[in-house]
């Protein structure tokens, strides 16, 4: 149905409103449809209806004697509203995000496990599927994909008690555990993961073959590929004291970094962002961090409020 129509047989706007929109000969046919819908006859002739023909009567829009297409309209907006109603009723997504230069940690629903959220990164999960998943604790799930999931935005350290299987989702692939401690570190050309605890399984979207991680080790997906396995020391990723660590990092991964670090785009134009960086920047301190990651390339800088330019010679 017209847009117009409708909302004017909603009372939501007047016959003069109508008459605007579509024209003063099309608005009286719809006038008088439904004031005269008893006694009206199509008028064949040439001629405009008479406005004051039409509109000395009193207008009467009863509801039981509309045309029949005026009851599928109300239909429509009642169905469309019963629709948003149980979405709005149906979604269970909870979601947690961490601003710029806040480290946060989340209790998940398990009551046990736990993911502390790197600055500006965002974790969600669908409540009634975790429901599912406690509720099934100790019992074989019917498939490989029930249990605790959750999506994750940014970098997290997850600390993760056993129980029903546990996933991570990534823009850039899927990492799946059963009880440990490890990161997902998820950047625009890849994602970056590092067990420090346990055993974890790493799969990214673009390709069917994962790794198995064990616990000191970390592999990195950069452009399609994995690359080889790292040694990882410590038992919790250094960003967690106010400073971050890079080994052998593409300079993609360093800069998503720094611009969830400090709440700032970089604009690194054609610099070649495959080229990698090891060395530690401060959490807390931007032109020490830019100067650390960028001077050794003789990359130059130019901060422009919330925007730092990248150029080189």
């Amino acid at each position: 149905m017209d847009e117009n129509l409708s909302k004017w047989l909603n009372d939501e706007i007047s016959d003069e409103e109508l008459k605007e929109r579509i024209g003063s000969e099309e608005a009286w046919k719809y006038i008088q449809i439904v004031g005269e819908v008893d006694n009206w006859v199509p008028d064949h002739t040439e001629r405009l209806f008479d406005p004051q023909e039409i509109t000395s009567k009193p207008k009467a829009k009863v509801r039981s004697m509309r045309p029949w297409w005026t009851y599928a309209a109300a239909a429509a907006v009642l169905l469309t509203v019963m629709s948003y109603l149980w979405l709005i009723v149906a979604d269970s997504t909870v979601k947690y995000s961490s601003q710029v230069g806040e480290v946060r940690e989340i209790q998940l629903p398990d009551g046990v496990s736990v993911v502390t959220l790197a600055p500006n990164s965002e974790i969600s999960w669908d409540e009634a599927d975790w429901k599912a998943a406690i509720a099934m604790k100790g019992k074989r799930l019917k498939s490989q994909t029930s249990g605790r999931k959750v999506k994750l935005k940014g970098k997290a350290l997850f600390k993760v008690e056993k129980g029903a299987p546990f996933s991570v989702a990534s823009l850039s692939g899927t990492v799946k555990v059963l009880g440990t401690t490890f990161e997902v570190d998820d950047f625009d050309d890849g994602f970056n993961v590092k067990c420090f605890e346990g055993r974890v399984e790493a799969k990214p979207k673009t390709l069917k073959r994962s790794v198995i991680i064990n616990k000191g080790e970390g592999y990195l997906f950069f452009k399609g590929k994995w690359e080889e396995k790292v040694e990882v020391s410590g038992s919790k990723p250094d960003w967690l004291q106010n400073q971050t660590k890079f080994e052998n990092a593409p300079l993609t991964q360093v800069i998503k970094s720094l611009e969830k670090l400090y709440g700032i785009t970089i604009e690194s134009g054609n610099i070649n962002s495959s080229r990698r960086f090891t060395g530690a920047i401060p959490n807390d301190k931007l032109e020490v961090a830019l100067r650390t990651v960028f001077s050794p390339f003789k990359i130059t800088f130019e901060k422009k409020g919330k925007i730092v330019v990248l150029s080189e010679d």
